[in-house]
């Protein structure tokens, strides 16, 4: 077997370690959020004032004042949904629940005040602690979900998981988990319905319609938990924290995906980049559930939590980002160290395009450590987000501070049409770090873009300390 190799990535030259609510009527207008009825509401809006300017009803905004956290404790990775109804933008959210049952949803017209509806994604109800039953497979750690508009009366969600083939109570998470795919009519759902009995399915080529031999080498995920990388290379192994985006300015379909090395390093080049990465891979243009079946199908690596010249960029990125600036800490402020050698972590990818510019926004460092963040990269195209890439600019977004850390989201375009928004988790470092307490909260912060004065406009997003700010506006039409 020709398991344990490197190779250069099809895009680029990374090398890559070998082994181991108103369905019918809403329209898709990007990554966003919620606005169901029938459940309990939350409210964090502290003031709301009129004024006039371009778009709404007769001209005119309000401006609704939030204060972070807009939802409690225990709601990490949220992923919005932005659509259009007969009312206006309207936003459906979601987030991870571990093993706790369904994937929720809220809805708001807003960003601020959310509504949960009264059934989950799937629809049913589940007993905490015990694998989900899907269809005729198990579910542990459900997380990141994301809901995709792909066509008129279609919508895809994606997930990560452990899947299992029988029941019982759910165990660690050994980095064992894939992506899982599932698709309703509805954006309430419910998904994975029982007369589609194939639902969820691993991510990959289509498997009816994709040759065995052209499937395997393209990126998938596995049928079942599996910490090893199957004969091939580890960057083909989807892992978790999917995203699908189509690129409106060519139409493309793509999926981001993060992705392990082996435990234990297995070539040398893991050695030096042991830990979790980011790539992407191009989906069908006629079938976005599906990789793109051909042997030639674009894949682009885009985050190295051991790249020097990342740290570099970032960390000169403005004044004081140089500060709590790290890939490779724990719960303790610790440096990781796993199978002897340095242990990087960057995740949770969010890709958007604004003007000439596609975006990803990524989380960098252990979700539990008080130097998790969020940094930004953006290009002309999607290829060009490559992590060798020359054209690509990179510089950090959300910074921790005052104990508090930030990261996992989804950008969002705002109900004015022109703002963006990142919806993303807060964790309270300190109680996590004493008592284990490592719940985290639902946050909005802006995206704010600066000229910087070389040519390009206003490309480059701010860097933000989330803590010292926790209070922002939204504009809303009418």
């Amino acid at each position: 077997m020709f398991a344990r190799l490197l190779r250069l990535a099809p895009i680029g030259a990374l090398v890559a370690a070998a082994c181991g609510g108103e369905s019918g009527t809403a329209t898709s207008t990007g990554s966003g959020a919620a606005g169901v009825g029938g459940g309990a509401t939350t409210t964090a809006v502290t003031n709301v004032s009129t004024a006039v300017g371009a778009g709404g009803q007769g001209g005119g905004f309000s401006i609704v004042t939030g204060q972070n956290p807009v939802l409690g404790t225990d709601k990490p990775d949220p992923f919005v949904l932005r659509v259009e109804d007969r009312e206006g933008p309207l936003y459906y959210l979601s987030h991870t629940v571990h093993n706790g049952g369904d994937f929720p949803l809220y809805s708001s017209r807003d960003l601020v005040n959310w509504t949960q509806a009264p059934a989950g994604l799937f629809g049913k109800t589940h007993p905490v602690g015990e694998r989900f039953q899907l269809n005729d497979a198990y579910y542990c750690s459900l997380w990141a979900p994301q809901i995709v508009d792909v066509a008129p009366g279609s919508y895809l969600l994606s997930f990560t998981a452990q899947r299992y083939a029988s029941p019982g109570a759910c165990g660690p998470y050994l980095e064992d988990s894939g992506v899982y795919l599932a698709s309703s009519a509805a954006i309430q759902g419910p998904y994975a319905p029982l007369e589609k009995s194939w639902e969820p399915f691993p991510s990959g080529a289509n498997e009816a319609a994709c040759p065995a031999d052209v499937r395997s080498a393209l990126p998938r995920s596995l049928p079942y938990v599996s910490e090893d990388c199957q004969s091939t290379f580890c960057h083909h192994i989807m892992r978790l924290d999917s995203d699908v985006f189509r690129d409106p300015a060519d139409g493309r379909w793509w999926m981001a995906y993060a992705w392990y090395t082996n435990t234990p390093p297995q070539v040398p080049w893991e050695l030096s980049n042991h830990g979790e990465h980011v790539g992407l891979v191009q989906l069908d243009a006629a079938d976005p559930f599906a990789v793109r079946c051909d042997v030639a199908t674009p894949q682009v690596p885009i985050a190295n939590p051991h790249d020097p010249n990342l740290l570099a960029a970032l960390a000169s990125s403005c004044p004081g980002c140089d500060q709590m600036l790290s890939f490779t800490k724990g719960r303790q402020g610790e440096d990781v160290v796993r199978d002897g050698v340095s242990w990087g972590v960057v995740e949770g990818p969010s890709l958007f395009r604004r003007g000439d510019y596609v975006y990803a926004l990524l989380s960098g460092s252990i979700w539990d450590s008080a130097y998790y963040h969020v940094y930004w990269i953006a290009a002309p195209t999607v290829e060009e987000l490559a992590t060798d890439s020359p054209s690509r600019l990179v510089g950090r977004y959300l910074i921790p501070s005052m104990g508090q850390s930030f990261g996992h989201g989804s950008a969002v375009l705002g109900p004015d049409g022109a703002s963006w928004y990142f919806a993303h988790h807060r964790l309270d470092h300190a109680p996590c770090a004493a008592q284990g307490n490592c719940a985290r909260d639902v946050w909005v912060s802006p995206i704010e873009f600066e000229d910087r004065g070389d040519g390009k406009g206003e490309v480059y997003i701010k860097a933000r300390r989330p803590a010292e700010e926790a209070g922002f506006e939204v504009r809303v039409p009418g």
